[in-house]
């Protein structure tokens, strides 16, 4: 017969038990989300530095480089409304699996030197990145509820590193390698690892058993509120695609070879995790997110201008502005996803609408780059684009940052 003294201590155990289990399931919940995080942006910061190598050797003239450019924004917008139903069919974990086992098998396509496989990987690296970016913001809404500001800014951080070790490592790969193809395919290796690890997490006792049902798309589409945060999305992801897929370029016109574009390109990159990680903390706490919109997007315009006109020896310095504007634009208008959603179910019906059509919008960025790009001034048309870009992103972000609820008749959970 077990003694009161017994009873306790067993009740002691059991408790420390549970939380020692409830801990590690945050552990491995937060491992999932960097581990997905990190692999949604070396498909295009890596292709982005090796657009010489690529047009050297397929051909490719200047069109059909914008194409390839534009293609993965492009299929952000057309494949991101799909990633609520997969969702809703295979389970929020599964579906995420699924998509970095794509994403895996595209960027594997790279190995070949055919524009026919170059073409296709993007299109599917593309398509699975575009959904899996829809749906990572909801695990963060539904797994740290009372978190969203510190998680999403270790979200955005870690996308940052992604794209940054990308950017700065494929021409490290390409030159030990004496191959564009392997340097871009190796980027499958770490998308591989997360699918894997996505799959272990959907087989867990930790994944998600049901969802709510969805809300209309159409109820949305006639929220105002909606709408604002939708044009915040599009047009910063519109600015960041120009520096993803043309800043090594455009630094490369300026006369810096393949070596010192990407470093300069890594450094934007790199610079973006500081402010991911605090803007979007600062924002949920004592900081006003309008003063810290105008903030980011001057930052963002400045260095994007700098880089293009102010003198070389100074590149870093501009690099450095670019990216720290970057970085917390993108986790103020991830923020609002989350923030703007009164339910998770919102949060992936807002997140598919503001990164389908905000993407699509974003799309015609860097293809307007690719139309502009030349002349006796080829950075007159790329700084014509920021500026008016950044006007329009700045008046919008203005207004997604209004304290309401898309949808505020749901109820919030």
């Amino acid at each position: 017969m077990l003694t009161r003294p017994d009873l306790e201590t067993k009740g002691l155990e059991a408790l420390r038990s549970e939380a020692r289990s409830r801990s590690l399931a945050v552990s491995f919940t937060m491992a999932c989300i960097v581990m997905a995080a990190i692999n949604l942006r070396p498909a295009l910061t890596s292709i982005a530095t090796m657009v010489t190598e690529i047009q050297q050797s397929l051909g490719l003239r200047g069109v059909w480089i914008g194409v390839l450019t534009t293609m993965p924004v492009l299929c952000f917008g057309i494949f991101g409304p799909l990633a609520p139903l997969l969702s809703a069919k295979l389970g929020l974990e599964r579906a995420i699996a699924l998509l970095l086992m794509g994403l895996a098998a595209g960027l594997a396509l790279r190995v070949l030197p055919q524009s026919a496989a170059l073409f296709a990987s993007t299109l599917l690296a593309g398509a699975t990145i575009g959904m899996a970016g829809v749906l990572l913001p909801v695990v963060i809404r539904r797994r740290f509820p009372g978190r969203l500001g510190p998680m999403t800014g270790l979200y955005t951080m870690v996308l940052s590193v992604g794209g940054a070790g990308a950017a700065g490592l494929t021409p490290v790969f390409e030159r030990a390698w004496q191959s564009w193809t392997l340097a871009l395919a190796s980027w499958s290796i770490p998308a591989l690892a997360a699918a894997l690890l996505w799959s272990a997490f959907a087989s867990s006792g930790t994944a998600a058993t049901g969802t709510a049902p969805l809300p209309r798309f159409s109820l949305l589409l006639r929220d105002r509120l909606a709408w604002y945060v939708t044009a915040f999305m599009g047009l910063q992801a519109g600015l960041a695609f120009i520096v993803l897929g043309w800043l090594p370029t455009l630094l490369r016109d300026r006369g810096l070879d393949v070596l010192n574009a990407g470093v300069v390109t890594s450094v934007s990159i790199l610079a973006q995790t500081v402010t991911a990680l605090l803007v979007p903390s600062l924002a949920t706490q004592r900081v006003s997110p309008r003063l810290l919109i105008v903030l980011v997007l001057s930052a963002t315009c400045a260095g994007f201008l700098g880089l293009l006109y102010a003198p070389l020896s100074t590149r870093l310095i501009w690099a450095l502005i670019l990216g720290l504007g970057q970085g917390g634009l993108f986790g103020l208008a991830l923020l609002f996803v989350t923030l703007r959603a009164p339910t998770a179910e919102v949060t992936a019906m807002l997140s598919g609408m503001s990164q389908s059509i905000g993407y699509l919008g974003a799309s015609l960025c860097p293809f307007a780059v690719s139309l502009l790009r030349g002349g006796n001034d080829p950075f007159i048309g790329p700084a014509v684009i920021v500026v008016a870009v950044t006007a329009a992103c700045t008046w919008c972000g203005l207004r997604a940052a209004a304290p309401a609820y898309v949808l505020p008749h749901i109820r919030s959970s």
